[in-house]
């Protein structure tokens, strides 16, 4: 739990600084503005883990608008027992789980064999343009980690992508820690080393610059009609 205490003034100048909670606080007290705050704190991590169970853009735009009107429809429910990452992370999922069940899009990748891995990692190591090889090996990484099993994916996605510890991933999905350290450790035998040694796993699935702007403007205008400001 966040140790939070109540403030009457926020510093503007220090509010990439303010933790979680007290963003909550305010928005709750009518400053729905500073909600923007948390759209660009969790953008990243939000479209990481809908994006390990959807991979149409337009999907995933959608599935992270509705997810965050409802967390801040919803905001009063937070009560600060766990992280808003994992109380935010918990309704997207809900919310990409929900649009796939009314899509008959969506199918699982079953993994019966690594050929087409490997085959990925061979095209990467075939390309004799070493100025464009970062850029290459992010893109391998991300095909393949659309090859792994959905539920092997969203370990993977939060723990090497985005460097969530075991807690909150076990906390985010409902599993024990033991659970995840084993299809952790599945995953990471899926996406073998040929791959991961040309690869920089941390920027693979980025969410910033322009796509986090236009994303932010769609869902503050939306909370502004909501609430009328």
């Amino acid at each position: 739990m966040n140790n939070c205490k109540p403030i009457s003034k926020i510093d503007m100048s220090a509010l990439g600084t303010i933790p979680d909670c007290i963003v909550v606080q305010k928005v709750l007290e009518g400053d729905t503005e500073l909600f923007e705050i948390l759209l660009r704190r969790y953008n990243e991590l939000l479209f990481r883990t809908i994006r390990s169970y959807m991979d149409r853009p337009s999907d995933i735009d959608d599935v992270m608008q509705d997810t965050y009107i409802k967390a801040f429809q919803k905001l009063y429910q937070f009560k600060n027992e766990s992280l808003f990452s994992t109380w935010l992370m918990r309704i997207g999922i809900n919310e990409a789980l929900q649009r796939k069940r009314k899509s008959k899009r969506y199918q699982t990748v079953d993994i019966s064999n690594e050929k087409d891995i490997i085959q990925i990692a061979d095209m990467s190591i075939m390309n004799p343009e070493r100025k464009t090889m970062h850029a290459e090996s992010v893109q391998m990484v991300e095909k393949a980690i659309d090859l792994l099993p959905e539920k092997y994916k969203i370990v993977y996605m939060l723990k090497e992508v985005q460097d969530l510890e075991i807690s909150e991933i076990s906390n985010s999905l409902g599993l024990s820690n033991s659970n995840v350290k084993v299809r952790l450790h599945r995953a990471r035998n899926m996406m073998k080393d040929a791959i991961m040694k040309f690869s920089d796993a941390k920027n693979a699935f980025e969410f910033g610059n322009s796509k986090c702007d236009r994303l932010v403007d769609q869902v503050m205008a939306k909370i502004q009609k909501l609430t009328g400001n």
